[in-house]
């Protein structure tokens, strides 16, 4: 799934109102602009060693007159582009939009409005954050827009979305429809690499082998045979990865819970760099009291490439004999514990 940009840290000056002979395009160009400017200081704060999950900031002056324009604005082109820009500067601000906006949004900004093709992963945003609520609105914008490359972004997002889920008939109806809508393309070919990466650590698999330093005691090494006998829960994640921060609360219920059990938690960190690990453990909601190593490279270790992983988080269930029993959407939220129950009882 495409990654939300990060607004700058320094002051910039506010959006100048376009001339009354300017129309919708020039407020989607306006909001695009910011994007250059937005990649070169996030880069800068990163070369810095800075930890993109605390890069902050401050779009008040562009929101603010976008609501001011908002406010006396009654041409429903130009209204659309509005909306559509302001939830796209609130993304760059790391801002969560308000019910009412959303609201709104919907009211005014058909699902087919040539302002979406601003940013497609505005809707793949809301379709994973409320199903119910925007399910059937990005599914019409994922089959009716103009905009091919809209089109192409939201299907592969919801090829994506239903492959993580493990609906087996979902995530085969999106595969069909990107083979369909665009044969032989990097697309299909991409579609194809998450499925393959996918079938390499499913349930009844032997889980690939691995040698890793303890990331508090590099005297220790963990292997598969460290965890034998045992049901080890592989957690590949990041503190600079939102999705990963939003599982912590459920890997440490499950870990409270199941501790006493023959269970172990390994996290695998894809950290930029191995000093960003600790100042985040240090944070009373996110001790992550269990066994840490550190995958150097990230998605370009080896280890990355065995057990499949192209995004995370991704989480496997490994049994005490070595082989993989459950996978992705099993071991996320509430299923996980469920999940677990399963293996080692209430």
């Amino acid at each position: 799934m495409p990654l939300p940009l990060i607004c700058l840290m320094t002051a910039v000056p506010a959006l100048q109102v376009p001339a009354p002979a300017a129309g919708p395009q020039a407020v989607l160009d306006a909001a695009r602009a910011k994007v250059k400017a937005v990649m070169e200081a996030r880069a800068a704060f990163m070369k810095a060693g800075g930890n993109t999950k605390d890069f902050r900031g401050d779009c008040a002056k562009e929101l603010a007159d976008l609501d001011a324009r908002l406010a006396v604005e009654t041409r429903p082109d130009m209204r659309q582009a509005l909306l559509v820009s302001k939830l796209f500067h609130l993304q760059l601000a790391k801002a969560q939009p308000t019910p009412a906006l959303l609201d709104q949004v919907r009211q005014e900004v058909p699902p087919t409005a040539a302002a979406w093709s601003l940013d497609p992963g505005l809707l793949s945003t809301r379709a994973a954050a409320d199903p119910k609520g925007w399910g059937a609105y990005v599914a019409e914008a994922r089959m009716k827009h103009a905009d091919a490359g809209l089109r192409r972004t939201l299907l592969f997002d919801h090829f994506l979305a239903r492959l993580e889920a493990g609906d087996e008939a979902g995530w085969k109806a999106a595969f069909d429809a990107i083979r369909a809508q665009f044969p032989g393309s990097p697309l299909q070919q991409r579609a194809q690499a998450f499925l393959d990466a996918e079938a390499k650590t499913g349930p009844g698999h032997p889980a690939p082998a691995f040698s890793l330093k303890a990331l508090e005691d590099p005297k220790t090494t963990y292997t598969l045979d460290t965890f034998k006998g045992r049901y080890v829960l592989i957690d590949f994640w990041a503190t600079w990865c939102p999705d990963c921060r939003v599982e912590l609360p459920g890997l440490h219920a499950a870990w409270a819970k199941f501790k006493a059990k023959p269970f172990e938690i390994l996290s695998l960190s894809f950290d930029r760099r191995v000093e960003h690990i600790a100042p985040f453990r240090q944070q009373a909601t996110t001790l992550m009291p269990w066994k840490h190593a550190y995958i150097e490279g990230g998605f370009k270790n080896p280890l990355a490439d065995a057990y499949g992983v192209m995004g995370i988080p991704k989480a496997l269930l490994i049994g005490p004999d070595g082989k993989i029993v459950a996978q992705g959407a099993q071991l996320r939220g509430e299923q996980l514990e469920k999940t677990l129950e399963q293996f080692l009882g209430k």
